[in-house]
């Protein structure tokens, strides 16, 4: 994987994977923004509802207007691939300055799944976190019955750290229920470690 020097509207380096490119979204997006979010089974671990057409655009704005804070500390991504320029989902980072980690999460189109390309986008937001960030540590977190994002984040070398029970708030369709989240994490040091082994293999 690799961090271009070429800049998306937001001013933020692409990043560049064997078979993706993860870009700052621009105003013609609407059209993936769309597609992720009014879809309930790609929704369906998260803990909101699908949007109509202009809450996906109010959300698209409000990606574009975030990477446009100083100091930036939410950053949202298209996902493309690369050999032939189709947008297949959104990955995030969103930063606690607080304790200088980086909150790592995905969401890929159902069409898309099943190819190995969550596992690409990981590494490369880990890198991007550890090596270009500059950052101490990097979390995630999921539904523990989303065991398919689980493995994703051990297989990056990420350890769980936690099943907190009842903490996330999910409404679907008016409906208020609490479920369990389990968080993963990984030091910076723990990552470099975990480099300095593999180029040691």
């Amino acid at each position: 994987m690799a961090l271009h020097d070429e800049t998306g509207s937001c001013g933020i380096r692409m990043i560049e994977t064997e078979r993706l490119i993860l870009r700052p979204f621009e105003a013609d997006d609407l059209d993936i923004i769309y597609r992720i979010y009014s879809d309930s089974e790609t929704l369906y671990y998260t803990p909101f509802d699908p949007m109509n057409m202009e809450e996906a655009k109010q959300h698209l704005n409000r990606i574009i207007e975030e990477g446009k804070q100083v100091p930036r500390l939410s950053y949202e991504l298209a996902v493309v691939l690369k050999e032939t320029g189709e947008k297949i989902g959104r990955t995030h980072l969103l930063i606690d300055p607080e304790t200088d980690t980086g909150m790592i999460g995905w969401l890929l189109l159902k069409e898309h799944r099943g190819k190995h390309y969550a596992t690409e986008m990981t590494e490369a937001l880990l890198t991007w976190c550890f090596d270009e960030l500059h950052l101490h540590r990097a979390n995630a977190v999921c539904n523990p019955e989303n065991i398919t994002s689980w493995k994703v984040l051990e297989k990056a070398g990420m350890r769980r750290e936690a099943l907190l029970k009842q903490k996330c708030r999910y409404v679907k369709n008016g409906v208020t229920s609490w479920r369990d989240e389990l968080e993963y994490a990984i030091l910076a040091s723990e990552y470099r470690e975990g480099q300095t082994i593999e180029k040691t293999v």
